[in-house]
């Protein structure tokens, strides 16, 4: 009797003991939100490194998530999902909280852009081999449709074209470019099967990248051979029309002829800024930011820069807008980081950030922004009110950077 008690006794000891460590480990553990985590890619690593952007401190790293030299994600609704998609066509799921990759899927040989349904309920997946796109279920990761991106020429030739750059919309419509054959088609993610409701041909030679206004209405499309870009009001979805993105063209009064310059990096449309009624996205190929009157389209002017743009960000608020300067490796250019002032429409300040600088991404409030120095296996976080140096976070090769506050916006 005295023996099946102390046994008793014993077992209720370990099984305290082993309570009180999990809730030792558990209250050991780092306790965090998601709704300002910024997602650093990690370009020749195949990994993530995720940051609380309130402190700066590093949260944890994710690896083998495939080829990531182009690397783009978005966000579940709550914030606790990241879906990167690599070049090499690997579609990966982050877990953000238990800071694990959840799933893993080839949905193509060579992918360069993703995108989230309204719902969250799905994912769309651009590629340029084979060509189309494909839609995911956003849990699962299960293949649900391919689109094929074929156009049938006058000659009767088809050409299966690849495509670059989806946006989601107010009215949960995915939108993407075909650049062999000049179009942009639009799919319905309410309706079953996901259809194709629009096509639109000819609109440009060659659409590189896409963006889209805050308040989801407003589609524009560049274009690698043509001197406009296509605009469509994503409302009616009438017809697209041509903005020009030539100061010439356009009728400014005082107008400059921009010399084209090699394009070492295409320019990402996608993080444009928006401040007021006024647009600013980078040209390709020319050292110059256009700005744009978002009330009637027009070109107001161009703002010269050091290199050419390749992210053109506003900070929250919409005051100042910074942009990364592309140019030849280890030139002095490639270092600077200009901060455009809204009001004057002129570079205010200009910060050696250091080789190979890009990617200006602001915290939701805009306190500080981070910046990848890829040449240099670092992101630097600044003042954004007093741009001094704030803190210097160790990431090798460092490319994308993606804030979860994209959860609630269109096209990001």
């Amino acid at each position: 009797m005295h023996y099946r008690i102390y046994s008793i006794v014993i077992i209720i000891a370990l099984l305290l003991t082993g309570c009180y460590g999990m809730v030792r480990n558990d209250a050991d553990r780092k306790i965090y939100g998601t709704a300002s985590l910024m997602v650093i890619v990690e370009r020749e690593n195949g990994g993530i490194v995720v940051v609380d952007s309130v402190n700066h401190e590093v949260l944890g790293r994710v690896e083998d998530l495939g080829n990531l030299r182009h690397a783009s994600m978005v966000f579940s609704r709550d914030g606790r999902y990241a879906y990167i998609i690599g070049r090499d066509g690997t579609l990966s799921k982050v877990d953000l909280i238990l800071m694990k990759l959840e799933k893993k899927s080839k949905v193509g040989e060579n992918s360069i852009g993703i995108a989230i349904s309204r719902n969250n309920k799905y994912i769309m997946v651009c590629n340029y081999q084979p060509g189309g796109v494909v839609v995911l279920d956003s849990d699962s990761l299960d293949l649900l449709k391919e689109i094929p991106a074929v156009r049938e020429m006058s000659d009767g030739k088809k050409v299966i074209s690849r495509t670059v750059g989806p946006l989601d919309t107010a009215d949960d419509l995915m939108m993407y470019g075909l650049m062999e054959t000049g179009g942009v088609w639009i799919v319905d993610m309410k309706q079953e099967g996901f259809p194709v409701v629009k096509k639109y041909w000819d609109v440009g030679d060659t659409p590189y990248d896409q963006l889209i206004t805050p308040d989801g209405r407003n589609y524009m499309v560049g274009f690698l051979g043509s001197d406009w870009m296509g605009l469509l009001d994503t409302w009616t979805l009438g017809d697209m029309k041509k903005i020009d993105v030539s100061e010439k063209k356009a009728g400014l009064k005082k107008y400059k002829e921009y010399d084209k310059v090699p394009v070492y990096h295409i320019p990402h449309l996608e993080s444009w800024a928006i401040s007021g009624d006024l647009a600013i996205v980078p040209a390709f190929g020319e050292k110059r930011a256009i700005v744009y009157n978002m009330r009637d389209w027009s070109l107001v002017k161009s703002i010269p820069i050091a290199g050419t743009g390749l992210f053109v960000v506003a900070r929250p608020g919409g005051r100042e807008v910074w942009v990364d300067n592309v140019a030849a490796p280890g030139s002095e250019e490639e270092r600077l980081m200009q901060v455009i002032d809204m009001e004057t429409l002129k570079v205010k300040k200009t910060i050696d950030a250091g080789k190979g600088a890009i990617n200006p991404q602001f915290t939701p409030k805009g306190e500080a922004v981070y910046l990848s120095v890829m040449g240099e296996n670092k992101v630097r976080v600044y003042d954004a009110d007093s741009y001094e140096l704030l803190k210097e976070i160790p990431v090798r090769k460092p490319s994308g950077i993606f804030c979860t506050d994209r959860t609630s916006k269109f096209g990001l």
